[in-house]
């Protein structure tokens, strides 16, 4: 039995919008690029104190204290993203619960979707994705719809409130979008994109 493949939303998401020889391309550098290394993650420091911030209940001070290790190359970029969540979270009730892991399965593929934060807004519950992208860099409505695709069908080792809402949080536009629906269409299009994905990986 073939051991399942194993890929970062971000990784499939990028998969999903790219024509076919540079689907082929990422394949094959996905396959036998090195293991997956915190320093190739530009997001991951600010992504982590992020969630530490809620998790363990730090006041807004904390958010500051996360620029003070950061590469220089990263400030204007990491300060500015902390400005955007701090309006996020302005004038909002919040409280943190524990989202827990989550994968997407199709066939042969799984695609890590772990939500980075479970928060109670103004009472209501929500698993919500965080996007991280430049100030100049573009999050196009197919992609949101995909990842909330992906959180909406995904399966989490935790339960969760049964009206739990699947969210995606665009730091740099503060664009908070919440949708539990999944369209079947849509649906079947993802599968086809997972399909495709292993059918190259098998012929590498």
């Amino acid at each position: 039995m073939q051991e399942k493949v194993a890929l970062g939303l971000t990784q499939f998401i990028d998969f999903t919008a790219k024509g076919s020889s540079a689907k082929t391309n990422m394949v094959r550098r996905i396959k036998y690029q090195d293991d997956y290394h915190p320093a190739f993650d530009y997001w991951k420091q600010l992504r982590d104190g992020i969630v530490q911030f809620h998790e363990r209940n730090k006041d807004h001070d904390f958010l500051d204290s996360l620029l003070l290790g950061t590469d220089e190359k990263k400030k204007e970029n990491y300060a500015y993203a902390i400005k955007q969540y701090r309006k996020f979270l302005r004038n909002k009730e919040v409280s943190w619960f524990d989202p827990g892991r989550a994968n997407w399965i199709s066939d042969e593929l799984v695609v890590r979707s772990s939500p980075e934060l479970g928060l109670m807004i103004d009472g209501e519950p929500h698993l919500i994705k965080l996007y991280f992208k430049g100030k100049k860099e573009k999050v196009d409505k197919r992609s949101t719809r995909t990842v909330l695709a992906l959180l909406n069908t995904s399966t989490y080792d935790v339960n969760h409130h049964p009206l739990v809402h699947h969210s995606v949080l665009n730091i740099h536009k503060n664009n908070f979008i919440s949708d539990n629906t999944v369209d079947e269409d849509q649906l079947i299009a993802l599968e086809s994109e997972a399909a495709q994905f292993m059918y190259i990986w098998n012929k590498i």
